[in-house]
């Protein structure tokens, strides 16, 4: 069986792409991805990161508040930090255009990524999106982030973590 299943050119040119679709065809999902990353990391925390395309070649180190000496390396955690506030980003605007409602040309996410001990055992996450220069007041940036949230691929991977949104 081949590792790649390409979608069909009617969805491709549906969602304006110019790349063929691909996916993973040894996993069984419940959706039809439209993209699929891939990275591979040598070395775990310490190592390094490349991703197939070779936009992101990173060095990889452990933060010092884990005990270690730290380094000037990224972590996973800054790395789902930004992909989150990168992605929510994009999901904000989408909730806004359907809440009729305009997102400020300035709107940025800043995410933050918290790691800590799971007892028993084991390790957890937590994560806070600080939304600013939104334009959004009140009920509309509750309404708004949530319907973003809904909409998130992210939000939705992360479901059992906690996530707060706050505008700031």
């Amino acid at each position: 069986m081949s590792l790649l299943l390409l979608a069909s050119a009617r969805q491709a040119s549906r969602l304006r792409l110019t790349a063929p679709l691909v996916t993973v065809a040894a996993r069984h999902l419940s959706f039809s991805p439209i993209y699929t990353a891939e990275t591979t990391v040598k070395g775990a925390r310490n190592g390094h990161l490349k991703t197939k395309s070779g936009s992101l070649d990173v060095k990889l180190d452990t933060p010092k508040e884990f005990g270690t000496a730290g380094g000037p390396g990224t972590n996973p955690e800054e790395l789902l930090a930004g992909g989150y506030a990168a992605c929510f980003g994009g999901a904000l605007a989408v909730a806004a255009k359907e809440h009729k409602v305009a997102l400020g040309a300035d709107t940025t996410i800043t995410g933050l990524v918290s790691i800590g001990p799971k007892k028993p055992k084991g390790f957890q996450l937590a994560v806070e999106l600080r939304v600013a220069k939104s334009g959004l007041e009140g009920k509309v940036f509750e309404e708004v982030t949530e319907t973003a949230h809904a909409i998130c691929p992210f939000s939705h991977a992360l479901k059992n973590i906690e996530v707060k949104t706050v505008k700031v």
